[in-house]
């Protein structure tokens, strides 16, 4: 692999295997809407907590979660 990226000049100490790992599963965990359970079969982790380490939950993330919870909408009795 390092032969790769130093072919395409992303030689530096900022690139590695793991990070371009890392952002793989950021991107997809983040932008393609890969379930985390689908994630850490493509990782090969056997415990979810790990493949969490990738997923960075964003707040655009966390307020879609909360707004397709089916209770969001149930408004609180005064």
């Amino acid at each position: 692999m390092k032969k790769y990226l130093d072919k395409i000049g992303l030689n530096g100490p900022g690139y590695s295997v793991h990070k371009l790992r890392h952002t793989a599963a950021t991107l997809m965990y983040q932008h393609g809407d890969v379930d985390i359970r689908v994630l850490q079969d493509i990782l090969g982790h056997e415990n979810l907590g790990t493949t969490e380490i990738y997923t960075h939950t964003s707040s655009e993330q966390m307020e879609k979660a909360a707004e397709a919870n089916p209770l969001s909408g149930v408004k609180q009795k005064k």
